[in-house]
Formats: C-alpha cells, structure tokens, sequence
C-alpha cells in the first residue's frame, strides 16, 4: 500500500510552500509517472515541523509495520525540521524495511547514496530556528516599549482606534472590588469563590464570551459558571489592577520548549500604564496578609457568613506575650447581653502547666486602647500621618432603586446579546449547510446559559422591587489618610480593614494589658502604655466625681446620682461600677454612709475642704501611678491599682465562666 504525507505549518511562509492540496497535487503526479496510486493520505495542517508529536504523523508511523509499503513527501522539510530526528528516521525507514521517497529532494531509501542529505535538514532546522529568533526579537522589542498588544485581564477591555489603550469595565471592577474587600475582613479563596457564585457574579470566561458576542464573534473555548478558588487567586496576585502592565512573564528556552516563569525582577514592567481598580495600599495589605496567612496557616474567619458581623477584628494580630500564641476569640451570652473576649489558645486548649495565666481582655477594653493611642499618634504625627496615602475604607451603600437601576441595565445586555447570537447562528447555519447538528448544538449550549441568566437576574430584580428601599448613609469624602484616622477617632470603632491596615501586632499580658505595635513605624515615635492611659482616664473620673460631691448642695449623694451625672458627662458607668470611686470617698473622710436609703452617703467635709483635696488629687497624679491622698498627706487608695484589680477581676471571672481547666 503507497501512503502520502503532507504538511503545512505557520512557520512556512505561504509564498514559498505549497498548500496541503498542491502537495497532493506533487505526489499524486509523481506516483502515476511511476504508475502508481497513492492509496491512504496522512496530512498535518497547522502544526510545526520541529516537534514529532503530530496526529497524522504519529498515525503514519503507527501504520507502518501493518500496510504501508512506501511513504512519499514532497521534500524533507514536510517530514520535519530537526535535523537530528529526521536522520534518526531515516534509519529507521531501512530498519523497517520500508521505501520512503522525498521527490523534490530527490531522494530513495532503496537507492540512496546522497551524503548531503545532512546539509539539507540542517538548513532546514535553521530555517525554522532563525524564523523563532526572528519572532522573539521582535516581541522583545514590543515588550520592552510597552506595546505588545495583550488579552486584558477580567475588568478592562481595549479601547481607542488600534485599540492600545486599556479602560475599566465598571461592573466587572465592583467584583473586583469586593473580592479584595472580603479577603481583608477575613474571608479566605473558597468562601469569596462560594459567595460571588451565589450572587450571580458573571465569572471571567463568562464576561469573555459576552464580548465575544458583542463584536459578532463564537468561539468554542470553555465558560465556566462557577467561581473557583483559582480564579480569586489570580484577581488577588495580579498587579494589573493597580495600574501595572507586566510584560515578558513567561519564556522558552527553545523552538516550541515549555513556557518557563521569568523572575520578576527581569520583567518588563510600567508602572502607572493605565487606571487602576484597586489602590497601591490595598493592593500591598493583600499582599501582606497572603504572606502572613500562609506563615500562620490561616483558616478564615469560622462558623462566619459574608455579609454578617465580623465577631473578631483583632483575630489576625492578637497575641499572648508570654508563650506568643494567638489569643482566641470568644463570644459568649450572659444575662446582661452578648460579651465579646479574646483569650491565650494555648491556655484554653491545654491549661496552666503550658501557659500560667489566660491573658483575657475584653473587646471593648481592647477597642478603647486602639482607638486612643491612634488617637495620640494623631495629634503627636499629624504631618507625617497626612503624608501617608491611605484611601478608599468606605464602601459605597446603594439604595434599592440604584440596584434595580443596575440590574435593568445588565438584563437588557443579556437580552442583547441574545439577539446577536441568535443573527450570527442564521449567519453560520446559512453558510455552513451541511454542519447544522454541530452549528446548533454550539450554539443551544451558550443560549441556555444567557436565558438562565436573564431569568436569574429578573427574579432578583423582582425582590428588590418589592424590598423597601434602604436610607443610605452619609458618606464622608476622604481625601487623605489624616482625615481617615480623623474619622476613626470619631466613630471610636475600628473595623477589620483599618485593624489590617494600621495594626502591626498587639500582645496581651497576664493582667490583660495590650502592648499595641503600630505600622509604618509610627509606634518608635510615639510610646504607649495601656495601664498609663487607662490610670489617667482613671484620674479624670474620680475628679469628676469629687467636683460633683462639692458641688451637691444637698449635703449628701448617691451612687445612682453620681452614675447619671458621670454618663452625662461621658464617662458611662453603672451604679455597681461607680461603688468603687464612693468607697474612695469614704476613705478620705469625704462621705460617710447613712441608714437612710434616701440620703445614702452623707458629706462630711466642707467645699472648701474637698476643694483642699482636690487640690492634693492633682498634685499627686504622676504619668505612672496617680495616687489620692487625705488632707495630711497620707496615702488612701491608689486608682492604678483600683483599675489594675478592676480588669482583673473580670479576666478571672470570665476565665472562670469559659470553664477552662487547671491543667
């Protein structure tokens, strides 16, 4: 049996190579001159000579111990272009005794005695290495001006008349958006992945087959409908959205080699190339907290659902100074309300033999710490803080109606490109008779993803209309990150992004006192001491308890009294917390307790006396310990030591309600 092979490749220039037909033409002239007839065809359209891997090659070779007596090509550069495995081959052609023929290199197995046979594929092994060079320099070049025109990655599309330019697709950036977002609250790849595939997120290979349909082209590449861990990952590492064009990623060593990663340092990068989705600062902090979670083998924010609140804004930089395990969190329900704590793990899990003491503080104690030491890197740095470029905290609330508006818009796309896909599927059936099962089983296939979409979106469209429209918040324009910090102080709240952003690490100690590390090296210049700043809150409360006693001019007072007049003041406090400043009282001779429940505590001393006193309170108070002494100079009670007993007396009544063991 005679067999034909043929072969074209992109390598080829179209000028100077017969098509796949004129091949044919060659051999089947060239077999009938012999009075021959070629009897089975092998044929490789569009693939490269350098590489042996090709379907009706590797079929050829398959067939060749079965039927195939002689094989015929119309030159050696259609059997190959590797110099060394074509001679291989040939060897093996006699090996197999089998006739091979190359008819325009004039060449027989069976009487061959050409010795520049050798010459012949190596020119031809050069042709096709130099035609690599010559591509790869001219890529380089592009790459390193910047111009080597790119597939953008999900969020842009090329825009302007050579469509050089890259621009914002502003859905697709939302999406973006959020997904870094979710990650710094805490979310990990999977429950980002899970929680865009619940909302209907259009997945990138989704957004790519939308613009496909638009500019009236179909292509069979793979859509996925699902969001995938991957995929979350990729949008994370890429510094595309930070305005940055990378060129040169990837390389080959050789003509058709495997593509290899090109270190970063020896990549083409442009910095500022277009707009960016995602700021410098967030796109660094995700960064960080990949790195700080993979050292700390993260497993996301547990028993959490997107869109509820962030039970642990501290998880990530909360730690027990003594054996330097992260502190858990704890949130528990008592008669009172919910409380939130966070406590060593290792004292939790294994007891006191491993870690002496729980390290408890309180959220809101913790918060309180935070807020006001930012407070004081505020006022001690305001220049060097506004020097900072932190921007973007708040998310922008929607009302309902801008939703549906949204919503409206995107459902009319879908319909659009629904109406294009049912044009070009006419187009294709009309032009191409004899495929219609191919043509409409393609194009069934990407109908029913469209329709199921736009029912989807017009039912959720549906329950927005019916939902009562939500009163946005103001929103406050923040320019510069002074104005942020500004604005934190003011809400006395931080939430998980400005903890990430601000917060380098904070360790607890055994009397839950926080030593707080700010970043940007903000701590070296301003020093804190939680136990300081929780005395000197201290001392403003008990002077103010002190000037309301001198001037109650009813000659006696009451803990529910000075509990309402303190709040008032803003210094919230309970009648039970206030029993401590009273007992103070009492101990500088400055109230008595009574039998009468009406006058409960009588004032013994004068306003002239108490002002005496107050007078010594002030001149006692030192940045360390602030003391409060009677008329003679006598120490009566210390408020360091009443604040120090205060919290730790709630640690070890919380520890207790936790129901750790003793080891």
């Amino acid at each position: 049996m005679n067999a034909g092979y043929v072969r074209l490749s992109r390598d080829d220039e179209k000028r100077n190579y017969s098509s796949i037909e004129n091949q044919k033409l060659i051999i089947k002239q060239y077999a009938a001159e012999h009075g021959l007839v070629i009897d089975r065809w092998y044929e490789d359209d569009g693939v490269s000579g350098y590489i042996f891997d090709r379907p009706g090659f590797k079929r050829l070779m398959d067939d060749l111990d079965k039927e195939i007596d002689t094989v015929f090509v119309k030159d050696f550069s259609r059997l190959g272009r590797h110099n060394a495995k074509i001679l291989l081959l040939l060897d093996e052609f006699q090996e197999r005794d089998k006739h091979l023929i190359v008819i325009d290199d004039h060449y027989d197995s069976e009487a061959s005695e050409d010795d520049t046979i050798g010459i012949t594929t190596w020119f031809n092994e050069r042709y096709v290495k130099d035609t690599s060079k010559k591509i790869r320099h001219a890529l380089g070049a592009k790459q390193k001006e910047g111009t080597l025109m790119t597939q953008p990655p999900f969020g842009y599309r090329r825009t302007g008349k050579k469509k050089e330019r890259f621009e914002i697709v502003q859905k697709q950036a939302e999406v973006i958006k959020l997904i870094y977002d979710l990650y710094i609250q805490g979310c990990g790849y999977r429950k980002i992945s899970t929680y865009l595939t619940q909302q209907g997120a259009p997945t990138p290979s989704m957004s790519r087959r939308e613009r496909e349909l638009e500019e009236g082209r179909n292509t069979n590449r793979h859509v996925a409908s699902f969001w995938s861990d991957g995929m979350v990952k990729d949008i994370l590492d890429n510094d595309f959205y930070i305005g940055t064009f990378r060129l040169r990623k990837r390389a080959r060593n050789t003509v058709h080699g495997k593509d290899r990663r090109v270190p970063k340092e020896e990549q083409y990068m442009f910095e500022n190339h277009h707009p960016p989705v995602i700021d410098k600062t967030t796109y660094d902090l995700v960064q960080e907290l990949k790195e700080k979670r993979t050292k700390s083998r993260y497993k996301g924010s547990r028993k959490q659902w997107i869109g509820s609140e962030i039970p642990n804004p501290f998880g990530s930089c909360l730690y027990c100074k003594d054996c330097g395990s992260k502190l858990t969190p704890i949130c528990r329900q008592t008669s009172s309300g919910t409380r939130k704590y966070y406590i060593c793990s290792t004292y939790n899990s294994k007891g006191k033999r491993y870690c002496p003491k729980a390290h408890l503080i309180e959220e809101q104690d913790l918060m309180e710490d935070v807020v006001n030491y930012i407070r004081m890197c505020r006022n001690a740095l305001e220049e060097a803080i506004a020097s900072y470029d932190i921007s973007d905290f708040t998310a922008e609330q929607k009302t309902a109606e801008e939703k549906c508006s949204a919503i409206k818009e995107t459902i009319a796309a879908a319909k659009k490109q629904l109406r294009i896909l049912f044009t070009q599927k006419i187009k294709d059936l009309a032009d191409n008779p004899g495929n219609e099962d191919l043509i409409k089983e393609s194009y069934d296939s990407i109908q029913q993803d469209l329709t199921a979409r736009i029912h989807a979106l017009e039912r959720k469209h549906n329950e927005l209309k019916h939902t009562k429209p939500e009163t946005p918040d103001r929103k406050a324009t923040l320019h510069t990150s002074l104005e942020v910090i500004d604005d934190m102080i003011q809400k006395g709240i931080l939430n998980r992004k400005d903890i990430e952003i601000l917060i380098e690490r904070i360790e607890v100690d055994e009397n839950g006192m926080p030593e707080i590390e700010l970043k940007y090296g903000l701590s070296g210049w301003v020093r804190y001491c939680a136990a300081e700043e929780l005395n000197r809150r201290e001392n403003e409360i008990i002077l103010a308890a002190m000037q309301l006693i001198r001037v109650d001019d009813r000659g006696f007072t009451s803990a529910k009294y000075l509990s309402k007049q303190l709040t008032e003041m803003g210094y919230p406090k309970s009648t039970k917390s206030v029993q401590p400043y009273i007992s103070m009282m009492i101990k500088t001779g400055m109230l008595q307790p009574c039998e009468n429940k009406r006058t409960p505590y009588v004032i013994v001393k004068s306003a002239e006396e108490i002002e005496k006193l107050i007078k010594n309170f002030r001149k006692s108070c030192e940045p360390r310990q602030m003391e409060v002494m009677d008329d003679t100079g006598n120490l009566l009670a210390s408020n360091s030591t009443l604040l120090t007993d205060n919290r730790a007396a709630t640690c070890n009544q919380m520890a207790a309600e936790s129901g750790m063991n003793d080891g």
